[in-house]
């Protein structure tokens, strides 16, 4: 059975073989903000459920899987819950790096973090290292916070984050 930090991995290691780059478990888990162990098994239950594979002792991302279960699976899973209002960091519509026709809602939404630059309505990421690898991770936290528009999202929001997000994952701009 899949975890929330397992979602996060296999973004991950999108992120890392979008941009060229190879990790050890180590860095993977210093990137992302958990600890190698959690790596370790995380990466054997996304092959198990066959949203990664393994080859040559590189990890390759089903890029079809892991679109489907970003798309269908992680709302229901992992469904989004208010925390309340304050500063943190910005996600979903308000992500500074994401360029769409939809207009952010306002007060904007954010992800409750220490320190955050955006005052706005605090969400729970599905994994409390969310923000973190965000941080650290452009293009991760640029699908990050498609993935929370589409934990949240209405019907035209819903289907404009899907499009956005399988143009991300499959390489198509």
């Amino acid at each position: 059975m899949l975890k929330p930090q397992d979602t996060l991995l296999a973004l991950k290691f999108w992120s890392l073989r979008d941009s060229g780059k190879e990790s050890s478990v180590r860095a993977t888990a210093d990137a992302i903000g958990i600890s190698a162990s959690e790596v370790s098994k995380g990466t054997k239950r996304l092959v198990a459920s066959h949203l990664v594979v393994e080859r040559s002792n590189s990890i390759f991302v089903e890029s079809g899987g892991l679109l489907e279960w970003l798309n269908y699976g992680v709302r229901y899973a992992y469904p989004p819950e208010s925390v309340g209002y304050g500063r943190g960091m910005s996600t979903s519509w308000n992500c500074p790096l994401l360029v769409s026709e939809v207009v952010p809602p306002t007060p904007p939404l954010v992800w409750p973090v220490p320190g955050g630059h955006s005052d706005g309505a605090q969400i729970k990421p599905f994994h409390e290292s969310v923000p973190l690898a965000a941080s650290r991770d452009e293009q991760l936290y640029i699908a990050l916070s498609l993935v929370e528009s589409i934990r949240g999202g209405k019907p035209r929001e819903l289907a404009i984050a899907r499009d956005l997000l399988k143009k991300l994952i499959k390489g198509k701009k």
